[in-house]
């Protein structure tokens, strides 16, 4: 669809004269009148009934003309698409899947305003990304790695259980023969496996899960136990959690980097606040006296 028939169309709809229309286009009246004919037989509908007066407007007419002003507008704006926006810095970066959302919607958040614009190219984790947000065990040798946040595997007890009515759970004598969950391909299955082997008691798989989204659902659904990280099952139910007696551990999330990558300034900055000031899961009390300081 060419321009020119859309600015003559326009200039007919609103003048309702050819004459005024032609005027305001700087063409000819024969040139408004073949670009509206043009137009009609590219849409396959009649837009305009001519008479000695001027022109009336069909419904078509009324229907095309909001979209119209619209395209011309998008057009009109075009050129100055990349001078309203300092595209400048630019990141891409890869996002593990099953991270809390709160600590995501905070890194970005301060990321963003240490450069005041960012691009964000965001994708899944690889090595082709710039920098990638993922949990320590998935980095690669050859990266470096500065740690955002730590959060603890807690024992997930489905409601209505049993164990539920226990203040603290005995790994040893209270997991006999319980139903778990499991997620194989993460680091949470070899956490999980690592608590269970302290108890060293025989429990029952009754789900293995590609993800720690999936297991959540099959917990949530009331299937069995398993072991989560804390900030991942925040605000979701069907369940509760209690503490144990036993081993405990965590996973560390962070920014896997290479040297290189600092050559972006926009990383550079990035990785320098964040090795100074802890990422927080609801605000950022450090963030105004860092920029003061810079």
């Amino acid at each position: 669809m060419e321009e020119r028939l859309l600015r003559f169309f326009v200039a007919v709809y609103e003048e309702k004269n050819l004459t005024r229309a032609s005027e305001l286009c700087f063409v000819s009246q024969p040139n408004i009148s073949n670009g509206i004919k043009q137009l009609e037989e590219k849409m396959g509908k009649n837009l305009f009934n001519r008479h000695k007066r001027g022109v009336e407007l069909t419904n078509e007419a009324h229907y095309l003309y909001p979209i119209a002003k619209r395209l011309l507008g998008e057009l009109k704006e075009l050129p100055d698409l990349f001078l309203k926006q300092d595209i400048s810095n630019q990141i891409t970066i890869g996002v593990a899947d099953s991270l809390p959302q709160e600590y995501k919607l905070q890194f970005f958040k301060t990321a963003t305003r240490l450069n005041d614009a960012v691009l964000w190219n965001v994708t899944d984790i690889g090595r082709e990304n710039e920098v990638n947000l993922l949990v320590r065990e998935w980095k690669d040798e050859e990266d470096l790695f500065l740690p955002l946040w730590k959060e603890n595997y807690v024992l997930c007890i489905p409601n209505g259980h049993q164990l539920l009515q226990k203040d603290e759970i005995d790994l040893v004598e209270d997991l006999k023969n319980e139903n778990f969950i499991h997620c194989p391909s993460c680091e949470a299955h070899k956490q999980c496996i690592s608590i269970l082997n302290f108890s060293n008691q025989t429990v029952n798989t009754v789900g293995n899960c590609s993800t720690k989204t999936e297991t959540l659902t099959l917990l949530m659904a009331g299937l069995g136990l398993t072991f989560l990280p804390e900030y991942f099952i925040d605000g979701w139910y069907g369940f509760e959690t209690r503490p144990y007696k036993g081993p405990t551990y965590y996973r560390e999330i962070g920014l896997a980097y290479s040297r290189n990558s600092l050559q972006n300034p926009a990383i550079a900055k990035m990785i320098n606040y964040f090795s100074k000031n802890e990422l927080k899961g609801n605000k950022f009390s450090d963030f105004a006296s860092y920029k003061k300081s810079q």
